[in-house]
């Protein structure tokens, strides 16, 4: 039953360790799943395109997204979700104000997902090496895309011009500001950037007076970037 599950999962700590790896998971169901994608490489091929799905889950999300427009209204904005598992971290995050606290530092994250991330990264020192160079990422969607951009030359043409970004996002990003002229406002002032990150560089920089000391002399960046320039 899902109350057995919950107190297996969440108090008992029960978990179904891999027989081939270190992953542990906190369900049969998920343990399987994990086999499957992960050592048995079982993929779900679109029959619409070339994508394919390391789970039948993600194929009928990617088919419904992607190929049939299905979309998740908002009912307290404009905004649509492509799922309805984004449509509800939107209307918590967004309209109801829910956060993920962490139990270490004064972060608080809008997902837990970004928790738990978080907490790898910050806290736990995980990281997801690169086979093929010495890379390692901080977590695993990293590590993919550099695998793709770096090792693999994957890109992601743009259908409005000959621009083709090395990830999804990059692309999502570009057509935004270069094509749809899409503008993130600052709340404090009338700058506006043109992604979701350059704004939060901003506001941290701007008005919030964030600095990142570097760790061998008296400097002081207002961004990551400049302070590994500088290293």
């Amino acid at each position: 039953s899902n109350l057995k599950k919950h107190v297996e999962i969440k108090h008992a700590g029960v978990r179904y360790p891999c027989p081939q790896c270190e992953h542990a998971a906190t369900t049969a169901r998920n343990l399987q799943r994990h086999v499957d994608s992960k050592h048995e490489r079982v993929r779900y091929p679109c029959p619409k395109c070339d994508y394919a799905a390391t789970a039948a889950g993600h194929l009928k999300k990617h088919v419904e997204s992607k190929h049939e427009g299905v979309r998740y209204p908002c009912p307290n904005c404009d905004y649509a979700a492509t799922t309805a598992g984004h449509l509800k971290r939107h209307v918590e995050s967004k309209h109801e104000g829910v956060r993920y606290p962490c139990k270490q530092c004064e972060f608080a994250a809008t997902s837990a997902s970004i928790l738990k991330g978080h907490v790898e990264r910050k806290h736990e020192g995980v990281r997801y090496p690169c086979k093929q160079c010495e890379f390692a990422a901080t977590s695993a969607s990293i590590l993919k895309g550099h695998v793709e951009s770096k090792h693999e030359g994957v890109r992601y043409p743009c259908p409005n011009c000959d621009y083709a970004a090395t990830t999804a996002g990059h692309l999502k990003s570009h057509v935004e500001s270069k094509h749809e002229g899409f503008r993130y406002p600052c709340p404090k002032c009338d700058f506006a950037a043109t992604t979701a990150s350059s704004l939060k560089k901003h506001v941290e920089s701007k008005h919030e007076g964030v600095r990142y000391l570097c760790p061998q002399c008296e400097y002081c960046a207002t961004d990551t970037s400049s302070l590994k320039k500088h290293v």
